[in-house]
């Protein structure tokens, strides 16, 4: 996107509004008609800068996935870290308030894609394969590991406490208390 490029930059910030709107209010708050009235605008205007409803929540949620990587650089650190202490500091982070809204966005994605919805199947792919390139970039994986296969199992486990820890948190407690992020 360019400065000279007015369109491009209307539907950057159209998606920085869209995914506070999702992250306040989940997934169905992206509506096409409720989520353009919320902006002042039409759900034509919508579909003018975006084409269709799928590229909408592509770009909303691919949006929502890079905030919460920030998110985590900032909260985290950028050091290289050790696989357990990744996976500890990861189950500590999400617990926090900043880190709820994302996991339930995440979860809703995951969900509906489990029900076989071709668009958020597409979508959670996506954000898996980034996930994954972004912990093998900030895990310190011991020579001979192979890190991808590696870090789909860090993520594995990290969402797997997530989604304890909306269903029970007891026992997301427990399974955390066993990768101490020190």
């Amino acid at each position: 996107m360019t400065d000279s490029d007015p369109r491009a930059a209307k539907r950057a910030e159209l998606v920085e509004a869209l995914a506070a709107i999702a992250l306040a209010d989940g997934l169905d708050a992206l509506s096409l008609r409720p989520a353009a009235t919320r902006l002042g605008t039409s759900d034509r205007m919508l579909l003018y800068y975006f084409g269709t409803k799928a590229a909408l929540m592509r770009a909303v949620l691919l949006c929502i996935s890079d905030r919460l990587a920030d998110w985590l650089v900032r909260a985290g650190g950028e050091a290289r870290v050790h696989p357990q202490r990744m996976i500890g500091q990861a189950t500590e982070l999400i617990t926090q308030a900043e880190a709820r809204p994302f996991m339930q966005i995440w979860l809703e994605i995951v969900a509906r894609a489990g029900r076989g919805d071709a668009l958020f199947g597409e979508i959670a792919a996506a954000i898996v394969e980034r996930w994954i390139d972004w912990l093998v970039a900030r895990v310190d994986f011991s020579p001979g590991v192979d890190a991808r296969p590696s870090a789909a199992m860090m993520l594995a486990i990290v969402d797997g406490i997530a989604l304890l820890d909306l269903a029970a948190p007891s026992i997301a407690a427990a399974a955390r208390s066993r990768v101490s992020p020190t």
